[in-house]
């Protein structure tokens, strides 16, 4: 029997792939303080407060949302009153 060879395969193999930067890999058209609705992850990412909280305070009617399909999507008016930032 003779020594096994690597095949040309293996050696793509121990190279490691660099992650696409968070900017790039978001989908929408710009940044997204601009955009008109959130994803509770993003309203978290945003603001700076948990999911948890988020979730909380739409459960106890403090933070209004939009129901689509079985997603709860935060209008950035909403968002803006639940801060106090509306004007």
């Amino acid at each position: 029997m003779s020594p096994r060879q690597p095949r040309p395969s293996d050696s793509r193999r121990a190279t490691t792939r660099t992650p696409a930067p968070p900017e790039t890999s978001q989908p929408g058209p710009g940044p997204a303080a601009e955009r008109l609705a959130y994803s509770v992850n993003e309203a978290a990412r945003l603001t700076g407060l948990s999911r948890d909280l988020l979730y909380d305070e739409m459960r106890r009617g403090n933070l209004s949302y939009v129901k689509v399909g079985r997603r709860r999507v935060i209008t950035r008016q909403h968002l803006q009153q639940f801060l106090g930032l509306a004007s």
